[in-house]
Protein backbone atom coordinates (compact mmCIF):
# COMPACT_ATOMS: atom_id res chain seq x y z
CA UNK A 1 0.00 0.00 0.00
CA UNK A 2 1.33 3.44 -0.96
CA UNK A 3 2.50 5.68 1.84
CA UNK A 4 0.24 8.65 2.41
CA UNK A 5 1.90 11.97 1.55
CA UNK A 6 2.06 14.32 4.53
CA UNK A 7 2.87 18.00 4.80
CA UNK A 8 4.08 20.38 7.48
CA UNK A 9 4.96 24.04 7.67
CA UNK A 10 8.64 24.80 7.13
CA UNK A 11 10.29 25.66 10.46
CA UNK A 12 11.89 28.67 8.77
CA UNK A 13 8.76 30.66 7.91
CA UNK A 14 8.11 34.11 9.35
CA UNK A 15 5.37 36.56 8.41
CA UNK A 16 5.13 40.33 8.50
CA UNK A 17 3.58 43.32 6.78
CA UNK A 18 5.63 44.98 4.04
CA UNK A 19 4.38 47.94 1.99
CA UNK A 20 0.85 47.22 3.17
CA UNK A 21 0.93 43.54 2.20
CA UNK A 22 1.02 40.58 4.57
CA UNK A 23 3.96 38.43 3.53
CA UNK A 24 5.17 34.90 4.25
CA UNK A 25 8.96 34.57 4.09
CA UNK A 26 11.03 31.40 4.23
CA UNK A 27 14.32 32.93 5.37
CA UNK A 28 16.25 29.72 4.62
CA UNK A 29 15.31 29.60 0.94
CA UNK A 30 14.71 33.38 0.68
CA UNK A 31 11.31 32.85 -0.95
CA UNK A 32 8.55 35.39 -0.26
CA UNK A 33 4.85 35.39 -1.08
CA UNK A 34 1.80 37.49 -0.31
CA UNK A 35 -0.63 35.78 2.04
CA UNK A 36 -4.40 35.34 2.01
CA UNK A 37 -6.52 34.54 5.03
CA UNK A 38 -7.01 30.98 3.76
CA UNK A 39 -3.25 30.52 3.24
CA UNK A 40 -2.70 31.64 6.85
CA UNK A 41 -5.21 29.05 8.05
CA UNK A 42 -3.63 26.31 5.97
CA UNK A 43 -0.10 27.05 7.19
CA UNK A 44 -1.37 27.17 10.75
CA UNK A 45 -3.08 23.80 10.25
CA UNK A 46 0.16 22.18 9.06
CA UNK A 47 2.04 22.81 12.30
CA UNK A 48 2.76 19.07 12.26
CA UNK A 49 2.74 16.34 9.63
CA UNK A 50 -0.78 16.02 8.19
CA UNK A 51 -2.42 15.09 4.88
CA UNK A 52 -4.60 16.99 2.42
CA UNK A 53 -7.47 14.71 3.52
CA UNK A 54 -6.94 15.89 7.11
CA UNK A 55 -7.06 19.47 5.85
CA UNK A 56 -10.23 18.86 3.88
CA UNK A 57 -11.90 17.35 6.96
CA UNK A 58 -10.92 20.44 8.96
CA UNK A 59 -12.29 22.81 6.28
CA UNK A 60 -15.44 21.20 4.86
CA UNK A 61 -16.66 24.52 3.41
CA UNK A 62 -13.64 24.81 1.07
CA UNK A 63 -13.51 22.73 -2.11
CA UNK A 64 -10.92 19.97 -2.14
CA UNK A 65 -9.46 21.02 -5.56
CA UNK A 66 -8.82 24.53 -4.17
CA UNK A 67 -7.14 23.08 -1.11
CA UNK A 68 -4.96 20.81 -3.23
CA UNK A 69 -3.94 23.73 -5.44
CA UNK A 70 -3.14 25.87 -2.43
CA UNK A 71 -1.07 23.12 -0.78
CA UNK A 72 0.83 22.55 -4.05
CA UNK A 73 1.55 26.28 -4.34
CA UNK A 74 2.74 26.55 -0.74
CA UNK A 75 4.99 23.54 -1.33
CA UNK A 76 6.50 25.14 -4.44
CA UNK A 77 7.14 28.32 -2.44
CA UNK A 78 8.96 26.21 0.21
CA UNK A 79 6.48 27.37 2.85
CA UNK A 80 5.40 23.74 3.26
CA UNK A 81 7.53 20.61 3.35
CA UNK A 82 6.43 17.18 2.06
CA UNK A 83 7.17 13.87 3.75
CA UNK A 84 8.37 12.29 0.48
CA UNK A 85 10.60 15.21 -0.53
CA UNK A 86 13.66 15.89 1.65
CA UNK A 87 14.29 19.55 2.48
CA UNK A 88 16.77 21.34 0.23
CA UNK A 89 20.35 22.20 1.15
CA UNK A 90 19.41 25.70 2.29
CA UNK A 91 16.84 24.46 4.80
CA UNK A 92 19.10 21.70 6.09
CA UNK A 93 21.89 24.23 6.61
CA UNK A 94 19.53 26.64 8.40
CA UNK A 95 18.50 23.82 10.73
CA UNK A 96 21.96 24.22 12.29
CA UNK A 97 20.83 27.66 13.48
CA UNK A 98 17.81 26.21 15.30
CA UNK A 99 18.95 27.48 18.73
CA UNK A 100 19.11 31.05 17.38
CA UNK A 101 16.15 31.10 14.99
CA UNK A 102 14.13 32.90 13.82
CA UNK A 103 15.95 36.07 14.92
CA UNK A 104 19.43 35.20 13.65
CA UNK A 105 18.39 33.19 10.60
CA UNK A 106 16.08 35.90 9.31
CA UNK A 107 18.70 38.63 9.70
CA UNK A 108 21.40 36.37 8.26
CA UNK A 109 19.74 35.76 4.89
CA UNK A 110 17.64 38.91 4.58
CA UNK A 111 20.80 41.04 4.53
CA UNK A 112 22.70 38.96 1.95
CA UNK A 113 23.19 39.76 -1.74
CA UNK A 114 21.66 43.24 -1.64
CA UNK A 115 21.60 45.28 -4.84
CA UNK A 116 24.40 47.84 -5.01
CA UNK A 117 24.01 51.08 -6.93
CA UNK A 118 26.71 53.08 -8.66
CA UNK A 119 28.49 55.82 -6.73
CA UNK A 120 26.84 58.48 -8.91
CA UNK A 121 23.36 57.04 -8.33
CA UNK A 122 23.97 56.78 -4.58
CA UNK A 123 25.16 60.40 -4.47
CA UNK A 124 22.04 61.58 -6.31
CA UNK A 125 19.81 59.61 -3.94
CA UNK A 126 21.51 61.12 -0.90
CA UNK A 127 21.22 64.61 -2.35
CA UNK A 128 17.49 64.17 -2.99
CA UNK A 129 16.94 62.55 0.40
CA UNK A 130 18.81 65.33 2.22
CA UNK A 131 16.18 67.87 1.22
CA UNK A 132 13.69 66.25 3.59
CA UNK A 133 16.09 64.32 5.81
CA UNK A 134 19.33 66.20 6.50
CA UNK A 135 22.43 64.22 7.39
CA UNK A 136 22.37 63.45 11.14
CA UNK A 137 25.01 65.23 13.26
CA UNK A 138 28.31 63.29 13.35
CA UNK A 139 28.71 63.68 17.13
CA UNK A 140 26.39 63.69 20.14
CA UNK A 141 26.24 66.59 22.60
CA UNK A 142 24.53 67.02 25.98
CA UNK A 143 23.53 70.67 25.74
CA UNK A 144 23.93 72.53 29.02
CA UNK A 145 25.86 69.73 30.71
CA UNK A 146 29.00 70.61 32.63
CA UNK A 147 32.06 69.38 30.75
CA UNK A 148 35.61 68.55 31.75
CA UNK A 149 38.29 69.35 29.18
CA UNK A 150 40.90 66.66 28.56
CA UNK A 151 44.52 67.09 27.63
CA UNK A 152 45.23 66.03 24.03
CA UNK A 153 46.37 62.37 23.75
CA UNK A 154 50.07 61.76 24.08
CA UNK A 155 51.52 61.33 20.61
CA UNK A 156 55.05 60.24 21.33
CA UNK A 157 54.85 56.51 20.71
CA UNK A 158 54.65 54.23 17.69
CA UNK A 159 51.12 52.93 18.24
CA UNK A 160 49.75 56.48 18.33
CA UNK A 161 51.56 57.31 15.11
CA UNK A 162 50.07 54.23 13.43
CA UNK A 163 46.54 54.98 14.66
CA UNK A 164 46.74 58.55 13.36
CA UNK A 165 48.08 57.33 10.01
CA UNK A 166 45.47 54.66 9.26
CA UNK A 167 43.25 55.50 6.29
CA UNK A 168 41.10 53.58 3.84
CA UNK A 169 43.04 53.67 0.57
CA UNK A 170 41.33 53.48 -2.81
CA UNK A 171 44.29 54.29 -5.04
CA UNK A 172 47.48 52.25 -5.07
CA UNK A 173 51.02 52.37 -6.34
CA UNK A 174 52.83 50.01 -8.66
CA UNK A 175 54.65 46.98 -7.39
CA UNK A 176 54.07 43.91 -5.25
CA UNK A 177 54.10 43.02 -1.56
CA UNK A 178 56.54 40.38 -0.27
CA UNK A 179 55.00 37.11 0.87
CA UNK A 180 56.81 37.48 4.21
CA UNK A 181 55.05 40.80 4.82
CA UNK A 182 51.66 39.28 4.03
CA UNK A 183 52.52 36.46 6.42
CA UNK A 184 53.25 38.96 9.18
CA UNK A 185 49.91 40.70 8.64
CA UNK A 186 48.01 37.41 8.73
CA UNK A 187 49.91 35.91 11.64
CA UNK A 188 49.51 38.90 13.93
CA UNK A 189 45.88 39.40 12.88
CA UNK A 190 44.53 35.86 13.18
CA UNK A 191 47.30 33.44 14.03
CA UNK A 192 47.02 31.28 17.13
CA UNK A 193 49.46 32.72 19.65
CA UNK A 194 48.86 30.26 22.49
CA UNK A 195 46.75 27.23 23.39
CA UNK A 196 44.94 26.87 26.69
CA UNK A 197 43.78 23.49 27.98
CA UNK A 198 40.15 23.51 29.17
CA UNK A 199 39.26 20.47 31.32
CA UNK A 200 36.72 18.26 29.61
CA UNK A 201 36.85 20.12 26.29
CA UNK A 202 40.41 20.11 24.99
CA UNK A 203 42.41 23.14 23.91
CA UNK A 204 41.14 26.58 22.92
CA UNK A 205 43.06 29.18 20.95
CA UNK A 206 44.24 32.61 22.05
CA UNK A 207 44.85 35.30 19.43
CA UNK A 208 45.72 38.99 19.42
CA UNK A 209 42.01 39.97 19.34
CA UNK A 210 39.37 39.01 21.93
CA UNK A 211 36.67 36.46 21.20
CA UNK A 212 33.62 35.56 23.27
CA UNK A 213 34.30 32.28 25.06
CA UNK A 214 37.55 32.00 23.07
CA UNK A 215 35.45 30.55 20.24
CA UNK A 216 37.20 32.52 17.45
CA UNK A 217 34.54 31.86 14.79
CA UNK A 218 36.16 34.08 12.15
CA UNK A 219 38.21 32.48 9.36
CA UNK A 220 40.48 34.36 6.93
CA UNK A 221 40.79 33.73 3.20
CA UNK A 222 43.21 35.54 0.90
CA UNK A 223 42.63 36.39 -2.74
CA UNK A 224 46.18 37.14 -3.87
CA UNK A 225 47.35 38.51 -7.22
CA UNK A 226 50.34 40.77 -6.60
CA UNK A 227 52.19 39.04 -3.78
CA UNK A 228 55.87 38.44 -4.53
CA UNK A 229 56.61 34.75 -3.98
CA UNK A 230 52.98 33.59 -4.07
CA UNK A 231 51.06 32.43 -7.13
CA UNK A 232 47.78 34.21 -7.80
CA UNK A 233 44.85 32.36 -6.31
CA UNK A 234 42.38 32.00 -3.47
CA UNK A 235 43.85 30.68 -0.22
CA UNK A 236 42.69 29.81 3.30
CA UNK A 237 44.85 31.00 6.16
CA UNK A 238 45.49 28.14 8.62
CA UNK A 239 45.94 30.00 11.93
CA UNK A 240 47.34 27.04 13.86
CA UNK A 241 50.06 26.21 11.32
CA UNK A 242 50.62 29.77 10.02
CA UNK A 243 50.26 28.57 6.45
CA UNK A 244 48.20 29.26 3.35
CA UNK A 245 46.09 26.40 1.98
CA UNK A 246 45.17 26.52 -1.71
CA UNK A 247 41.40 26.79 -2.20
CA UNK A 248 41.20 27.86 -5.85
CA UNK A 249 44.33 28.47 -7.94
CA UNK A 250 42.35 29.64 -10.98
CA UNK A 251 41.23 33.04 -9.67
CA UNK A 252 43.01 36.30 -8.98
CA UNK A 253 42.55 40.04 -9.13
CA UNK A 254 40.11 39.75 -12.02
CA UNK A 255 37.51 38.54 -9.49
CA UNK A 256 37.61 41.75 -7.45
CA UNK A 257 34.87 43.56 -9.45
CA UNK A 258 32.59 40.55 -8.97
CA UNK A 259 33.35 40.30 -5.25
CA UNK A 260 33.14 44.05 -4.54
CA UNK A 261 30.38 45.56 -6.73
CA UNK A 262 30.94 49.24 -7.62
CA UNK A 263 34.43 49.08 -6.06
CA UNK A 264 36.46 47.74 -8.97
CA UNK A 265 39.32 50.17 -8.21
CA UNK A 266 40.42 47.81 -5.42
CA UNK A 267 41.69 45.51 -8.19
CA UNK A 268 44.76 47.81 -8.31
CA UNK A 269 45.73 46.61 -4.83
CA UNK A 270 47.71 43.42 -4.20
CA UNK A 271 45.51 41.14 -2.08
CA UNK A 272 42.03 40.91 -0.62
CA UNK A 273 41.38 39.29 2.76
CA UNK A 274 37.91 37.81 3.25
CA UNK A 275 36.54 37.28 6.77
CA UNK A 276 34.00 34.49 7.16
CA UNK A 277 32.22 33.12 10.23
CA UNK A 278 31.90 29.48 11.23
CA UNK A 279 28.80 29.92 13.37
CA UNK A 280 28.78 26.45 14.92
CA UNK A 281 31.67 27.44 17.18
CA UNK A 282 29.45 29.98 18.92
CA UNK A 283 26.28 27.88 18.59
CA UNK A 284 27.98 25.12 20.55
CA UNK A 285 28.52 27.38 23.55
CA UNK A 286 25.73 29.96 23.43
CA UNK A 287 22.08 28.98 23.07
CA UNK A 288 20.64 32.48 22.73
CA UNK A 289 20.35 34.44 19.50
CA UNK A 290 22.29 37.44 20.81
CA UNK A 291 25.43 35.35 20.26
CA UNK A 292 24.93 35.88 16.50
CA UNK A 293 26.43 39.34 17.09
CA UNK A 294 29.76 37.92 18.27
CA UNK A 295 31.21 36.96 14.86
CA UNK A 296 30.12 40.33 13.43
CA UNK A 297 31.89 42.25 16.19
CA UNK A 298 34.96 40.03 16.06
CA UNK A 299 35.36 40.45 12.32
CA UNK A 300 35.66 44.17 13.09
CA UNK A 301 38.39 43.47 15.67
CA UNK A 302 40.40 41.47 13.15
CA UNK A 303 39.89 43.89 10.28
CA UNK A 304 41.14 46.89 12.27
CA UNK A 305 44.15 44.91 13.46
CA UNK A 306 44.95 43.99 9.86
CA UNK A 307 44.63 47.61 8.69
CA UNK A 308 46.81 48.94 11.53
CA UNK A 309 49.48 46.33 10.83
CA UNK A 310 49.44 47.22 7.13
CA UNK A 311 49.76 50.90 8.03
CA UNK A 312 52.74 50.11 10.27
CA UNK A 313 54.41 48.44 7.29
CA UNK A 314 53.89 51.54 5.12
CA UNK A 315 51.26 49.84 2.99
CA UNK A 316 47.83 50.99 1.80
CA UNK A 317 45.04 49.05 3.54
CA UNK A 318 41.28 49.23 3.05
CA UNK A 319 38.13 47.63 4.44
CA UNK A 320 34.74 47.16 2.81
CA UNK A 321 31.35 45.63 3.65
CA UNK A 322 29.85 45.95 0.16
CA UNK A 323 30.23 42.30 -0.79
CA UNK A 324 28.57 40.03 -3.35
CA UNK A 325 28.06 37.36 -0.69
CA UNK A 326 26.98 34.40 -2.79
CA UNK A 327 29.57 35.08 -5.50
CA UNK A 328 32.37 34.94 -2.92
CA UNK A 329 30.91 31.96 -1.06
CA UNK A 330 30.66 30.01 -4.30
CA UNK A 331 34.40 30.47 -4.91
CA UNK A 332 35.19 29.63 -1.29
CA UNK A 333 33.08 26.47 -1.48
CA UNK A 334 31.03 27.30 1.64
CA UNK A 335 27.25 27.07 2.00
CA UNK A 336 26.63 30.67 3.06
CA UNK A 337 24.77 29.65 6.21
CA UNK A 338 26.87 27.48 8.51
CA UNK A 339 29.85 29.41 7.14
CA UNK A 340 29.26 32.80 5.57
CA UNK A 341 31.41 35.72 4.43
CA UNK A 342 31.06 38.84 6.62
CA UNK A 343 33.63 41.45 5.75
CA UNK A 344 36.69 42.17 3.62
CA UNK A 345 39.95 44.01 3.95
CA UNK A 346 42.78 44.40 1.51
CA UNK A 347 46.18 45.86 1.01
CA UNK A 348 48.19 47.46 -1.74
CA UNK A 349 51.32 49.53 -2.29
CA UNK A 350 51.19 53.18 -1.25
CA UNK A 351 50.84 55.51 -4.24
CA UNK A 352 53.93 57.64 -4.82
CA UNK A 353 53.85 61.06 -3.19
CA UNK A 354 50.49 60.58 -1.45
CA UNK A 355 50.35 61.90 2.12
CA UNK A 356 46.60 61.39 2.45
CA UNK A 357 44.42 58.63 1.04
CA UNK A 358 43.11 60.04 -2.27
CA UNK A 359 39.55 59.43 -3.41
CA UNK A 360 38.76 56.75 -6.04
CA UNK A 361 39.45 57.66 -9.68
CA UNK A 362 36.93 60.21 -10.93
CA UNK A 363 35.94 61.36 -7.43
CA UNK A 364 37.20 64.61 -5.92
CA UNK A 365 39.29 64.14 -2.79
CA UNK A 366 37.45 65.84 0.12
CA UNK A 367 38.99 68.70 2.07
CA UNK A 368 40.45 67.66 5.42
CA UNK A 369 40.29 69.70 8.63
CA UNK A 370 42.28 68.56 11.65
CA UNK A 371 40.47 68.33 15.00
CA UNK A 372 42.60 70.66 17.11
CA UNK A 373 41.25 69.34 20.43
CA UNK A 374 42.98 66.01 19.79
CA UNK A 375 46.29 67.53 18.70
CA UNK A 376 49.02 68.37 21.20
CA UNK A 377 51.03 71.46 20.34
CA UNK A 378 54.80 70.91 20.75
CA UNK A 379 57.04 73.59 22.29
Amino acid sequence: MATRRLYRRSPHVVCYWKHGEFVFHNYATRRLAGASALACDVLDFFSDWRSVADLAADKPDVSRPLLRTLVSTLLDLTLLQASDRPPGDAERAMDRFSRWNPEAGFFHTATKDVEFTTADAAARTLLEQSRDWPMPPPVKRYDGARSVSLAPPAADDRITEILLSRRTWRRFGEGTIPLATLGTLLGLTAGVQQWVAVPGHGEVALKTSPSGGARHPVELYVLAWKIDGLAAGLYHYAPDRHALEVVNPRVGGERVPAYLPQSEYFADACALVLFSAVYERDLWRYGYSRAYRAPLVEAGHLCQTFCLLATAHRLAPFSIMGLADSEIEKDLGVDGVTESVLYAAGVGVLPAGAEWAPAPPGVETPAVRVNASLRREDG
